[in-house]
């Protein structure tokens, strides 16, 4: 009976996360963690980042996450780095939702 202990699934706790503009927060489940790190997994920044669905100007990133290898997100190291984008990426940010 000692082999049933290693079936065991422990559930991963949501993830909060918050806006960078206007500081919504809620939950993320772990099947939308995984969701958004696949598609955001060329981002060097952070792969938990998508644009806020409330104030639709600032990116929703994790309070305190970590990642399979072990790198942690904090809100406060983060958030002046996506507040301050590049021209380039600003401009791509506003472009992409006008073509798709």
């Amino acid at each position: 009976m000692a082999i049933f202990p290693f079936f065991s699934k422990k559930k991963k706790p949501p993830v909060l996360v918050r806006c960078t503009y206007c500081s919504y927060e809620y939950h993320l489940l772990p099947r939308e963690v995984r969701l958004l790190e696949t598609k955001n997994a060329r981002d060097p920044l952070c792969p938990i980042k998508e644009e806020c669905d409330i104030c639709h100007t600032g990116f929703i990133i994790p309070v305190n996450y970590t990642d399979k290898q072990g790198k942690v997100y904090l809100f406060h190291e983060l958030k002046p780095k996506i507040n301050n984008l590049d021209p380039n990426t600003a401009i791509n940010r506003m472009l992409k939702n006008h073509f798709h």
